[in-house]
């Protein structure tokens, strides 16, 4: 199974970010995101012992602590996938490399090792899976309602990912 350990940001944020992921699905012809919690992937593993991952992911979960992140500017994976961009901070690089060395001791590297310190692009997906079109009307009402802001992350989530369904949070823990 695949796996992602995730950063939410505090309720306020999250509801904004959500707010804009509305706005966009329609201009890009696209709901994928819609049923997604807006976050920061930290690491994708894969492993085919749940039980470990879990209790792995509550371990880590003692460790992050709640920290502060600027999310800056937007950016596209191009062709499929519109995302708001964080600063590469201190904080998110510990988080990352925390995140990798105590889930890799009960898994695999996931998603083609771009997760992993080093190779890995922070962002928070807001549209997904559109056509080219889509892309492109989405990137322009992006660049319309977007504005840098800061934002706490405090919680953590351990998700589940299979192909028809994507998105699973098994656990949210709350960090200190």
């Amino acid at each position: 199974m695949n796996y992602a350990i995730v950063l939410y940001m505090n309720d306020k944020k999250t509801a904004m970010v959500t707010e804009m992921i509305k706005e966009l699905a329609y201009e890009c012809g696209s709901d994928y995101c819609l049923g997604i919690v807006p976050h920061v992937s930290i690491s994708a593993i894969v492993s085919d012992d749940e039980k470990a991952v879990t209790q792995e992911a509550y371990n880590l979960s003692q460790k992050l602590k709640k920290g502060e992140i600027q999310i800056a500017s937007i950016g596209i994976f191009n062709p499929l996938v519109l995302f708001l961009a964080p600063v590469v901070n201190s904080y998110l690089i510990e988080s990352n490399r925390i995140a990798n060395d105590t889930m890799l001791k009960v898994s695999e590297i996931g998603n083609k090792g771009r997760y992993i310190p080093n190779s890995w692009v922070p962002h928070i997906a807001v549209a997904m899976k559109m056509e080219k079109e889509g892309l492109y009307n989405g990137f322009k009402k992006l660049s319309e309602i977007f504005s840098p802001f800061s934002a706490e992350i405090d919680k953590m989530a351990l998700i589940k990912w299979e192909e028809d369904n994507p998105y699973q949070e098994l656990s949210v823990y709350d960090l200190n």
